[in-house]
């Protein structure tokens, strides 16, 4: 796979021979995984080494021995050492020990800091969560100051210019970048050194406007808006003097298309024999394109820095794994609230006790926008009840929000920074953050339904079990989902739960259940009904928009009862003819053919619906319905496509290609943020028909 190696301008052999005392040789070896169906594991998608012979490996060792006994203790591992040693100035290393709090570098840092400070090209594999982030903000910063020492002292008056760009971080995601800033610009903070950051999202006037008048000396940057800017002669944005280019997440920025805007970057930046910078790429696994990346911007005598040794389990390894298949789409949000409650009660328990808690702090992870804000306006009104205890909440001491690519750019950062100073919440969030972000304790990540592919499912589960820290994933699907989830996550640590009560009633039928459970369900069914009509709609109508692993008539038959059993609804939402027909399920069973009015409210006959009165008793519908509009935004959003998805939203590209995006779910394939496929990810997404029986032998397999 990695034949470009040898054809790079550094052979791995000769990079190997300079090795520093820094320089980790990675293993050959496959990620070992537990296998929950037959056949052989896709393999993991942070364990995909370079491929090394044996005899280069054994030069790696010799020569890195022998540097080792040369080097004596020079290996940094203090962030005071560099200081003692001259290598990064004070002020720098004062905001990182005194204002961070950190003291000890971390492995990666210790082999990035240590290797870079020596102003040569590197090629990083360093997982995210492990602190990479300092790795090269450390000496790109230190190499600014180092030809122009003038920067390193805070200084009342001073004045830069836009065109003073010293060194540029192009990052895959507007979260991300945003969030290298803020680090930025705690390091600079005794300096004089200008951090701005540029992405999509934002008023490029603003900050424009903020460059012109502030200067800047270091960018970080999203690739779409970077390019944009400098070919924009009218934005004076330009770096005739830069110093350091960083690519972070090279394989995402590669992933999600962003090649020809890399490729007309590195074109618009001074000519490397004229003007000597250096660059770095960091990178969580090492495909064929980011060699190709490597050759085109790394200059010969590269360094290649493995952070991970041979052997040890990728963060999404370590971390317990759960699946838990319910009988319907009604089921999930029940099985929700009652994960929540539990693990809530036990932190309570836990400190109550004197033990050392560790408060509940949750993502949830769903596959579109509508849905996310289905599922959080219901945790709202959940949380907006009255527990037992007079003054708490439902879901004291948890806060409720929610993320994803319909909100501005200002919203997802408050949204954010929000969930990061939390120490109890629950995220309702599309994958915006499923890479990259940085979030603090965060205990369970919870996905609700399958992902639409391998990757984002393993992304997903890294936000938790972060620097060392224990956490847990959960996986909650309808049953017909089976079949595809034995397809998708084969060879990955899951194992099968049937401890929530919820996820076992059929809700369908009438039955006798435990006051607890019924409670449960009641307080589900109360939320549920203050969800406004265009919220619900769009919900459903976003399920039918990404159908694309599913029979699409299993699909209809269990929204159609998630509406009635779910909502407490007689009929389903009507769907446009036209919608109907590209749909292909004009004349399936079930599908009410018209068009909504998204201003009325539930059908009236749903007003005086059943509901739970006796606790120890479940009726057909566990809610009745309500009308609609309350709490109720203008317009309706949401519509067939995640508007995160594909090369909208969550990454610089606001466009997106196509799909079902479209506000209102009435625009069938217009370019607003849908996903780049009609139905199915771009990437491919599996196939075959849902099962709509339990598989009982794949769940013990889980």
């Amino acid at each position: 796979m990695f034949h470009a190696c040898r054809r790079g301008p550094a052979s791995l052999s000769r990079v190997v021979r300079a090795a520093s005392t820094t320089l980790r040789i990675p293993s050959t070896r496959p990620s070992t995984l537990s296998l929950i169906s037959h056949g052989a594991a896709k393999p993991s998608l942070e364990a995909r080494w370079l491929h090394v012979s044996s005899r280069l490996r054994q030069e790696a060792a010799q020569t890195q021995a022998q540097d080792i006994s040369e080097a004596g203790d020079r290996e940094i591992t203090k962030f005071d050492e560099l200081i003692q040693h001259n290598l990064v100035h004070p002020n720098v290393v004062n905001a990182i020990t005194r204002g961070m709090g950190h003291h000890t570098m971390t492995k990666v840092q210790t082999m990035t800091i240590n290797q870079a400070l020596k102003g040569e090209d590197i090629i990083a594999q360093a997982r995210t969560g492990t602190g990479k982030t300092l790795g090269f903000l450390i000496p790109t910063i230190q190499n600014i100051l180092k030809k122009n020492p003038e920067l390193a002292e805070r200084k009342r008056y001073s004045r830069a210019r836009p065109s003073d760009i010293r060194a540029i971080i192009i990052s895959p995601t507007r979260e991300l970048a945003e969030q290298i800033a803020v680090e930025a610009k705690t390091l600079c903070a005794n300096t004089d050194l200008r951090v701005q950051v540029a992405v999509g999202g934002n008023s490029k006037a603003r900050m424009l406007r903020d460059m012109q008048i502030q200067g800047c000396h270091l960018l970080v940057a999203t690739p779409g808006r970077l390019n944009d800017l400098l070919t924009d002669r009218y934005s004076k944005v330009s770096a005739p003097a830069l110093t350091t280019l960083v690519l972070d997440e090279a394989d995402r920025l590669l992933d999600d298309g962003f090649s020809r805007d890399i490729e007309q970057i590195i074109d618009l930046l001074p000519d490397r024999n004229q003007v000597d910078r250096q660059t770095m790429l960091f990178s969580a696994t090492i495909p064929r394109e980011v060699m190709h990346l490597v050759r085109s911007t790394l200059k010969p005598g590269f360094h290649f820095v493995q952070t991970v040794s041979q052997g040890e389990q990728a963060t999404h390894e370590k971390v317990p794994q759960k699946i838990v298949a319910v009988p319907s789409l009604e089921n999930l949000m029940p099985s929700l609230l009652e994960l929540a409650k539990r693990e809530i009660a036990k932190a309570e328990e836990a400190q109550a006790s004197g033990k050392e808690a560790k408060p509940f702090k949750a993502i949830v992870y769903l596959n579109s926008t509508a849905n996310v804000e289905f599922n959080a306006r219901v945790f709202d009104n959940l949380r907006a009840e009255r527990g037992k205890i007079f003054g708490k909440h439902l879901l004291h001491p948890a806060e409720v929000s929610q993320i994803h690519g319909q909100l501005t750019q200002a919203q997802r950062t408050r949204v954010s920074e929000r969930f990061r100073r939390a120490k109890s919440a629950i995220l309702f969030s599309t994958d915006v953050t499923a890479r990259g972000m940085d979030f603090p304790n965060v205990t369970h990540v919870i996905q609700i339904g399958l992902p639409r592919n391998r990757e984002q499912y393993i992304h997903r589960v890294g936000r938790t079990g972060r620097a060392d820290k224990s956490g847990e994933a959960w996986t909650l699907i309808p049953e017909f989902e089976l079949r595809e989830a034995r397809q998708l996550l084969r060879g990955l640590p899951i194992n099968s739960d049937s401890s929530l009560e919820a996820a076992k009633v059929d809700m369908t039928q009438e039955a006798q259940l435990p006051a607890s459970l019924a409670e449960t369900l009641s307080q589900v069914g109360d939320a549920v009904r203050m969800v406004d009509r265009d919220t619900k709609v769009d919900a459903y109508m976003s399920h039918l928009g990404n159908s694309g692993r599913s029979s699409i008539r299993d699909l209809v038959q269990t929204l159609n009862q998630w509406t009635r059993y779910g909502w407490g609804w007689q009929e389903p939402p009507p769907i446009a003819p036209g919608v109907a027909r590209k749909l292909g399920i004009d004349r399936l069973p079930g599908v009410k053919i018209g068009y909504p009015d998204r201003s009325m409210g539930d059908e009236a006959d749903d007003l005086n619906g059943p509901r739970v009165e006796d606790p120890n008793r479940l009726s057909r519908s566990f809610g009745r319905g309500g009308r609609g509009g309350f709490g109720d935004r203008d317009g309706g959003r949401g519509g067939f496509g995640d508007r995160d998805g594909g090369r909208g939203g969550f990454g610089d590209r606001d466009g997106g290609r196509g799909g079902f995006g479209g506000r209102g779910g009435r625009d069938f394939g217009r370019r607003d943020f849908g996903d780049r496929g009609s139905f199915n990810d771009r990437r491919g997404g599996g196939s075959g028909r849902g099962d709509r029986g339990r598989d009982d032998d794949f769940v013990s397999r889980f």
